[in-house]
């Protein structure tokens, strides 16, 4: 089998990564759209991360648009400007770092809300503040060194603890919403379904992102001088924001399953009769509070349902999403 072309090896990731880019971000701008429609009552700072990101996305795709447009039309035939920095030191390893370290925050605190261990959301954030931290040192070595060929030698041990760190995280929260979301079933439809969906949301969404980080880290390590890194690299970032997404747009989902599955569940529970002193008999239904496993769900200013909702069961839980 004939080698790759040494040209080849440097433009065909590049434009393969600036179209996944591209693709990526009109998904994003998609379930931006949808979060916006919903008009979810959600706190200020959750918005403020919603757009953040957006922002931030948009800022990272201007300047990767502005490399592409340098190197792959204006600097067509010159192959020298394949080996020019521009923005790449910041578009890619600064912002995907600051992007990954903010979501896993935010799923640290929501395993903190929904398992009340302080030891498992801090060990989440410390890994996600070293793994951001090392994404956006890996950008300033590679600003400071201009040396693009040479990276994967000057910035092999930032890299593999920023893309290890990161894959880590992804794995430790997976698994963390797994066990918790699986011990909160209840046994009643409605609640199981909205659990059963969010762990799969979860999954997909969490090992995702894992996988990507891992293939990226794995072709920056074996492949050398050559952009066949750069491909994962450009999804990560958006494959985050856009998980993070389809997350806070699945209660739409979840709500209409509460909603369709709360009248069957209401016809499982145990009935009991009780006779009063005038001897007239009445139904009784057993029911227990189920306010607790909404926490993923719900992202009101308040973290205990049962202070507003007392111990109502699911379908009379009015949930905010």
């Amino acid at each position: 089998m004939a080698d790759v072309p040494p040209t080849i090896q440097l433009t065909g990731p590049l434009v393969l990564g600036y179209q996944f880019n591209w693709g990526l971000y009109g998904v994003l701008a998609t379930q931006l759209y949808t979060y916006h429609q919903a008009r979810f009552q959600d706190t200020r700072l959750i918005k403020s991360i919603v757009y953040g990101l957006f922002v931030i996305e948009t800022l990272q795709l201007v300047m990767a648009t502005h490399d592409s447009f340098h190197t792959l039309a204006l600097g067509w035939g010159n192959i020298l400007d394949l080996s020019n920095v521009w923005f790449s030191w910041f578009d890619l390893p600064f912002l995907t770092g600051l992007t990954s370290a903010t979501i896993q925050c935010f799923y640290a605190w929501r395993l903190y809300i929904l398992s009340k261990s302080y030891v498992l959301a801090i060990t989440i954030s410390a890994i996600a503040l070293v793994q951001g931290s090392a994404a956006m040192a890996e950008g300033i070595q590679i600003y400071i060194s201009q040396n693009v060929p040479g990276t994967q030698e000057n910035t092999f041990k930032t890299t593999a603890v920023w893309l290890g760190g990161t894959a880590l995280c992804d794995i430790i929260i997976c698994c963390a919403m797994f066990y918790f979301l699986s011990k909160s079933r209840t046994g009643f439809r409605a609640t199981d379904s909205m659990l059963n969906r969010l762990i799969k949301i979860t999954i997909e969404t969490g090992m995702a992102s894992a996988v990507i980080a891992i293939i990226e880290l794995t072709l920056f390590l074996i492949f050398k001088h050559n952009f066949y890194h750069v491909v994962p690299a450009f999804m990560l970032s958006k494959l985050y924001s856009n998980s993070f997404l389809v997350l806070l747009n699945s209660r739409k989902g979840i709500k209409r399953s509460i909603n369709s599955e709360s009248s069957r569940s209401f016809s499982e529970l145990p009935v009991s009769r009780e006779t009063n002193s005038t001897g007239t008999t009445k139904l009784a239904f057993a029911h227990r509070s189920s306010s607790d496993d909404l926490r993923m769900v719900s992202f009101s200013e308040t973290e205990n349902p049962d202070k507003h909702h007392g111990n109502l069961p699911l379908d009379r839980i009015p949930c905010d999403v």
